[in-house]
């Protein structure tokens, strides 16, 4: 479906076909041009370059469905977390290009060996990405949290998954007894960080497949299209 030369960026909306490749000696130019287009496109979605050191760290929030209750049939918020953060796991680790990536777990385990960090993976200091959207430059005290994690990889770049939702589209059918049937999609707003630079690389949200709200493949299909839209070939 992909296919780029090793060290390179491709920048696409979703669902487009040709991907343009540049080496990694421009990527800076390349992220200063695509932050740029986020502005009035924020659809297009990064993938980062292959060889790239990366952490993912845990997904930090959920939300209800709007007609309560909450994405994926699970009970509570920390569980749609568990579960998202499961079906990362799984689907980065189907992507040839993410398999050397520092997946959730991997941090957690790390950042555990070494409490002199001062840094609760859980519990980030995320909250102003969630309200400036235009955000270009990483607050503090995120940065420096972020800074701290990525020095124990030797990483440059971080997704921080800030927030997982379910957002509604029409109904689709009706129930036996003349219910409206809704289904929607869930939907991950994520930051792509260049911790080095203090800089957020890409800031937006990516949706899974059309499932009604409690079944479980809303969280499956949201997880591997985040995979496939950031992972390099």
């Amino acid at each position: 479906m992909r296919s780029a030369a090793g060290g390179g960026m491709r920048m696409r909306r979703a669902g487009a076909g040709p991907v343009r490749t540049v080496g990694a000696g421009v990527l800076p130019l390349l992220l200063a041009a695509g932050l740029a287009a986020q502005e009035a496109d924020p659809e297009r979605v990064p993938t980062l370059p292959a060889g790239a050191t990366v952490v993912v760290l845990p997904v930090q929030s959920a939300a209800a469905s709007p007609a309560g209750g909450w994405v994926g049939g699970v009970g509570s918020e920390g569980d749609a977390i568990t579960r998202l953060d499961a079906e990362l796991v799984f689907a980065f680790g189907e992507e040839a290009g993410a398999r050397a990536w520092s997946l959730a777990p991997a941090v957690e385990a790390r950042v555990a060996r070494h409490p002199t960090l001062g840094v609760d993976l859980r519990r980030l200091a995320y909250h102003a990405l969630l309200g400036d959207p235009g955000r270009r430059q990483l607050p503090e005290p995120l940065h420096s949290q972020l800074r701290r994690v990525a020095s124990l990889f030797d990483a440059r770049l971080a997704i921080v998954p800030l927030a997982v939702s379910y957002r509604p589209v029409e109904p689709v059918g009706r129930t036996d007894g003349g219910d409206r049937l809704a289904a929607g999609r869930a939907a991950l707003l994520l930051a792509v960080i260049d911790v080095r630079r203090s800089a957020v690389l890409w800031h937006g949200t990516i949706e899974g497949g059309v499932h009604e709200p409690g079944h479980s493949g809303a969280l499956t299909t949201l997880a591997l299209r985040v995979a496939d839209r950031l992972a390099p070939s």
